[in-house]
């Protein structure tokens, strides 16, 4: 690998006193779910945050579908009647009063095949599948799961976590607001184990009770600061503040929002009269379908969204020493990439095609070249399989790990203020 000379803004990753006070500091607001007051305050605290660096900070505020939870049980009905830990998925359908009874049946992974091997004979029970480590390029979302279970007319949903002490699961069913849907649920792996043998000795039921309620007129809470430069256009660096409330959502994400603080603190002195601008945007509403980022997007103009010259989105940052961009199908990153690691003295992985699982994806499909870094790619044994649970908190992320993902971003952002206008023109070029 190139060694590059040390640039005096790089040299201001490798001892920011303020990134891991300022994680703890996020983590200490809570899981910071979107509607809880936790993502609307740990937003502002961040934007003053960026306000002392020197940016022009501002806060917008845009609708998503919010809903919450009033109460929600899961048990095994009948002769072998037992309380079970279950945790709703946001946006779940409601039951009835008195609860859903049914079958349930376990589907293994629950791919598509194991929803075509039964057939027909899921409708009007309670489809029982795994839950898979999120970072790698095979998995199956639960949403999309969740979306199978619909099609084949289960009745209901549960989502089970494959790793014994990993606790119960949270995530987003992705129920559109006005559709009917049905329960959803997670289970931790005892209570899944449980479930399974059950169905293997026989038809096994449960009552699934889940009551929510919509919240309309529910506001996310988008922060946009500046840093002006000398040429039009702003390289952007982006990261989702709000969580779940399993944990306190330490590595999804208050790793990646204090990244993006320290790296705005490092990269001021970069901007300048020869470069574009940099923009650090902090999105909540992430974990319910990217409605934040997506609704930011959505509603500016062509002439504003055209500024935006590349996205660089920071989500689960830590968990692993592992770094990875996640390229969207931009075939100009790819090398940025690369080059980007031999400034850093990093190795960074590349995977190309766009996995719309984080912010930089609202970008992308707005044809601004957009990537994700990521910690544990491929790396299902590592720490980042803590995400959406109960063990995503602050003690599990490494300050080693924060430091390598802040002088990668910085070293990203930084090679790509040094672009041309014409050169930043040709990442947006697709595959």
């Amino acid at each position: 690998m190139m060694v590059f000379p040390h640039l005096p803004w790089l040299i201001a990753t490798d001892n920011d006193p303020a990134l891991m006070a300022d994680f703890a500091i996020l983590c200490a607001f809570g899981g910071r779910l979107s509607g809880s007051g936790q993502d609307s305050a740990a937003l502002n605290w961040a934007l003053g945050r960026l306000r002392a660096a020197g940016a022009r900070a501002t806060r917008l505020d845009v609708p998503y579908d919010g809903w919450r939870c009033l109460r929600a049980s899961l048990a095994l009905a009948g002769p072998r009647a037992a309380a079970l830990s279950c945790w709703p998925l946001l946006r779940s359908a409601s039951t009835a009063a008195g609860g859903l009874e049914a079958q349930v049946v376990d589907l293994g992974p629950g791919r598509q095949s194991d929803f075509a091997r039964l057939g027909g004979r899921l409708r009007g029970r309670i489809a029982l599948v795994c839950h898979e480590y999120p970072y790698a390029a095979g998995h199956v979302h639960h949403h999309r799961k969740y979306d199978m279970a619909v099609a084949a007319g289960a009745a209901g949903f549960l989502i089970a976590n494959p790793w014994e002490g990993g606790g119960l699961l949270a995530g987003w069913s992705a129920r559109p607001r006005g559709t009917a849907g049905i329960p959803a649920a997670s289970v931790d792996h005892a209570s899944a184990r449980r479930l399974s043998r059950a169905a293997q000795a026989g038809p096994a039921r449960v009552r699934m009770v889940v009551e929510g309620e919509e919240t309309p007129r529910a506001r996310a809470g988008v922060g946009v600061a500046d840093l002006p430069g000398g040429r039009d256009g702003w390289i952007v660096i982006s990261a989702h503040v709000d969580g779940l409330d399993l944990g306190n959502s330490a590595l999804d994400n208050a790793s990646g929002v204090a990244v993006a603080l320290a790296a705005a603190r490092a990269l001021a002195r970069r901007v300048g009269p020869s470069t574009p601008g940099l923009r650090i945007c902090l999105f909540t509403a992430k974990e319910w379908g990217l409605a934040g980022s997506a609704r930011y997007l959505a509603q500016m103009g062509d002439g504003e969204r055209n500024s935006l010259k590349l996205n660089i989105n920071l989500d689960t940052v830590a968990g692993d020493d592992s770094l990875t961009a996640l390229t969207s199908g931009f075939p100009g990153l790819p090398a940025l990439v690369r080059r980007a690691g031999d400034v850093a003295s990093l190795p960074i992985g590349v995977h190309e095609p766009l996995m719309p699982d984080s912010d930089h994806a609202s970008f992308a499909c707005h044809g601004i070249p957009a990537l994700r870094l990521l910690a544990g790619f491929e790396r299902p044994a590592s720490r980042a399989r803590a995400v959406l649970g109960a063990n995503d908190r602050t003690s599990i992320v490494k300050e080693d790990e924060l430091q390598r993902a802040l002088r990668a971003t910085c070293a990203m952002a930084g090679l790509a203020m040094a672009l041309s206008d014409a050169e930043l023109a040709n990442l947006a070029e697709r595959s």
